[in-house]
């Protein structure tokens, strides 16, 4: 999902949020293109054998740290999300695909936080335009590194009529 160029909102102005969990429940997902600056080894140290940046995944739970990784081989415990990408999981059992290079550190994200939304209040958000909902074309896009131009790329595969919204200012009396 894609927010619309101009929602005020500052937690999700310009965000990409990959929707891991929807169904009666409500929905859960995470901001894909907004890294922090802290890593996982200050944030929970000892956790992990190794360093590994940290993204804002969310407002909903601060305090909780999630990760999304794309593998053929999924750790247990792990929810599938789409294609080989997974969602969470047995920490031990990553942290061994890490430090045997089963896992690249260039297909896992960490995020503090979650985007969370009640039964139908997504829907809502949706049919008053707040959010585009784009499929998930190239898993390559939510590990892409090139975070400033996420949004618009993929705002720019929604097609011709929202093309031109990729490029619109930040606020719109700059126009």
């Amino acid at each position: 999902m894609l927010s619309e160029p101009f929602l005020e909102d500052p937690n999700f102005r310009r965000t990409v949020v990959l929707l891991c969990e929807h169904n009666e429940e409500g929905s859960v997902g995470f901001v894909v293109n907004r890294l922090l600056s802290i890593t996982t080894a200050e944030l929970v140290p000892d956790l992990l054998e190794g360093d590994y940046p940290v993204f804002y995944g969310g407002p909903v739970e601060p305090n909780t740290l999630h990760y999304l990784y794309q593998s053929e081989t999924p750790v247990s415990e792990s929810r599938h999300v789409s294609k080989d990408m997974y969602w969470g999981g047995n920490i031990a059992e990553l942290n061994t695909q890490l430090q045997s290079g089963e896992l690249s550190p260039a297909a896992i994200r960490f995020f503090v936080g979650y985007s969370g939304w009640a039964p139908e209040q997504l829907e809502e958000e949706i049919s008053q335009l707040a959010w585009w909902t784009a499929r998930l074309h190239h898993i390559e896009w939510i590990f892409n590194d090139d975070l400033d131009d996420m949004w618009p790329t993929i705002v720019k595969h929604l097609g011709k009529d929202f093309a031109h919204m990729a490029n619109a200012p930040e606020d719109p009396q700059w126009n």
